[in-house]
């Protein structure tokens, strides 16, 4: 089990003097929070990775103007991240990859009745970068439509439609059992 690190102001302090041992520990408590972030938006490893990276040089380029607190940098950088994934999602290649195949997944022809999370886990690698990303940053990280929107320089009925197709779809998905049927490259 890792151990959780725990951050604290003169550390913060320290980081913004560029003190690379401070640095290092603000990097490792927060580096799987943004990969998750990102893998989730973009379900690649490539996409996931590049957000981490891009993420941190603008957490460390831009640390200077944190005015928080040690508990509130954990909320900074995630909006951070989101942000740069976002900021990818709307790159003219992404956008054009998000009709086609972006993704590694392998499908897998299941055998047997799959878990509750694993159809879900299926279903969910069906959605587009985009759709997938509103029902992860509404769903799972609890921001507003309104907040939504204004993160994709989009209105937030965009991302109340966006969600609500997106469920319904998911709904079906795992009403009628075919996520196991579900060729996920296909569907991008």
């Amino acid at each position: 089990m890792r151990e959780k690190l725990t951050i604290t102001d003169k550390d913060i302090k320290a980081a913004k003097q560029m003190c690379p041992t401070s640095q290092k520990k603000i990097y490792d408590a927060y580096r799987v929070m943004v990969y998750s972030i990102a893998k989730r938006i973009f379900l690649n490893t490539g996409y996931a990775e590049d957000i981490l990276q891009e993420t941190f040089i603008d957490v460390f380029t831009k640390l200077g103007t944190f005015e928080g607190k040690h508990y509130q940098l954990g909320a900074w950088i995630k909006r951070i991240a989101t942000n740069r994934s976002l900021m990818m999602l709307r790159t003219a290649w992404i956008s054009r990859k998000s009709d086609e195949e972006i993704e590694e997944v392998p499908y897998q022809s299941f055998e047997h009745q799959l878990h509750n999370n694993q159809e879900l886990e299926i279903a969910l690698a069906t959605l587009n970068p985009v759709s997938r990303s509103v029902l992860w940053l509404h769903d799972v990280e609890g921001y507003t439509h309104a907040e939504i929107g204004k993160m994709m320089k989009k209105t937030e009925s965009f991302s109340k439609s966006q969600l609500a197709r997106t469920h319904k779809k998911i709904k079906e998905l795992l009403e009628t059992h075919q996520t196991s049927n579900i060729n996920v490259k296909e569907y991008r």
